[in-house]
């Protein structure tokens, strides 16, 4: 008999680096962005209780956490939890099976707007944990294909594993973390960033020669950045703020995503707490300072 409930951790990602290589000229992605990333996961994020039913109705709350939830979208069929969810109730058809329900509950923790993949990490952890509630046994492939379908970072969520990822982001490579990446602070600023937004400014680089995976994983600090970075810096002052706040205390600072959080490794758990005072003291703009592990193991699950 399958399992009834799943309590799990959607782990948050910070973007080592990121890059626009230019436009897709063909396949189903054409007109899109090309990139090149590496996707950290840390041991931080959302938790979700999945309560199945055996009632069709999909059902999504949001508890507050470390993250207000006055940002939750006003309509249903916009949260990406809940279409991951009807995205398999279809699957289930498709398979012959009536379909199930869920009662879902999230504990906003992943900053809002802040290039961190909390909806994304949200809406994979649902496909997996409902794959194995409703007894559906997609294959990860298949996952994966109803992943890209969700969104761009959707599918390295689905491999709960840090990857290199090309093309919108949907080709991924499980790749060991470089060396002195096992602590994080992440800086949250007074703002948010809309991606959409970042992807149409003007002066977004968009032409960054493709490079090679290894060297820049291993040179991710001094010979890779963040296409969005500049502008984030210019249009928001609170993340200026933020950025040399956090370079002056961590000697490095980097923006996730197309922002608005900004992260910097640290030797240490107490190293990062050391410097998120020190930011939370001096710094107005900084909402918030998360100091977070790596992630090396699959998300935390109770049935």
């Amino acid at each position: 008999m399958p399992a009834q409930s799943y309590r799990g951790l959607a782990p948050a990602k910070l973007n080592l680096f990121l890059h626009i290589n230019g436009q897709i000229t063909e396949g189903k992605f054409q007109g899109y962005h090309e990139l090149q990333t590496y996707f950290q996961l840390i041991e931080y994020g959302d938790w979700l209780q999945i309560d199945a039913s055996q009632t069709p109705q999909i059902t999504v709350q949001w508890q507050a956490g470390d993250e207000s939830i006055l940002q939750q979208p006003p309509i249903i069929q916009d949260d990406l939890i809940y279409r991951a969810a009807i995205a398999l109730q279809q699957i289930a058809i498709e398979q012959g099976k009536s379909p199930l329900g869920a009662n879902i509950l999230l504990q906003k923790n992943t900053p809002i707007g802040g290039g961190m993949g909390g909806g994304s990490s949200a809406a994979a952890t649902t496909l997996l944990a409902l794959n194995r509630l409703w007894a559906l046994d997609l294959s990860q492939p298949q996952l994966l294909e109803l992943a890209v379908r969700l969104g761009a970072d959707v599918p390295v969520f689905i491999n709960q594993t840090s990857a290199w990822a090309e093309g919108v982001g949907e080709r991924i490579t499980p790749m060991t973390r470089p060396p002195n990446t096992e602590w994080f602070v992440v800086v949250v600023p007074q703002s948010v960033l809309l991606t959409r937004h970042g992807f149409a400014h003007p002066q977004l680089c968009r032409d960054t020669p493709k490079q090679d995976a290894p060297y820049t994983l291993s040179h991710w600090q001094t010979q890779a950045g963040n296409a969005f970075e500049p502008i984030a810096c210019q249009e928001s002052t609170a993340i200026n703020d933020c950025f040399h706040a956090l370079r002056a205390q961590a000697g490095f600072a980097r923006l996730t995503g197309s922002g608005a959080c900004l992260f910097a490794p640290v030797e240490s758990e107490a190293e990062g707490q050391r410097i998120a005072a020190n930011i939370l003291n001096e710094i107005k703009a900084a909402k918030r300072v998360i100091v977070a592990k790596a992630f090396v193991t699959p998300a935390c699950a109770t049935a």
